[in-house]
């Protein structure tokens, strides 16, 4: 489950509202853009979020299956963050718009552990929110 800021974990948020969300990054960049959210029909679960980074107009960028447990929610503010950097997507190769996964991306998920730090990803919201 995905990590809840300023709001308690029942807090509802539709899931339209994250769909085209942009993603902050723990510094407070913009990381990319939710296109997709992957439920399990068998539990209703969102296993992972298909996340766009880079290109423009959907030309160029890459798509990546991150782990919907990474995620840091501020439902009330609307914003998502994640607590890496753009430079953790570096080397990765994502997945093809034509063949998507049905888990998240091993190696992705390895680095999202490894450089995790939920409490930068949260105060990045904070200041995204201050400012924009």
């Amino acid at each position: 489950m995905a990590d809840v800021v300023d709001a308690s974990e029942r807090t509802l948020t539709p899931a339209s509202l994250l769909c085209a969300t942009s993603v902050l990054g723990r510094d407070g960049e913009k990381l990319g853009t939710i296109v997709e959210l992957m439920i399990s029909a068998g539990d209703g679960r969102i296993d992972y979020a298909a996340l766009a980074v880079g290109g423009r107009f959907g030309i160029g960028e890459r798509l990546y299956a991150v782990p919907w447990a990474c995620f840091v929610i501020d439902p009330v503010a609307k914003s998502v963050a994640l607590p890496v950097l753009a430079a953790d997507f570096d080397g990765l190769s994502g997945f093809d718009k034509d063949a998507w996964p049905e888990v998240p991306d091993a190696e992705l998920t390895v680095r999202l552990d490894r450089a995790a730090r939920p409490g930068e990803a949260a105060a990045a919201l904070r200041r995204g929110n201050r400012e924009g």
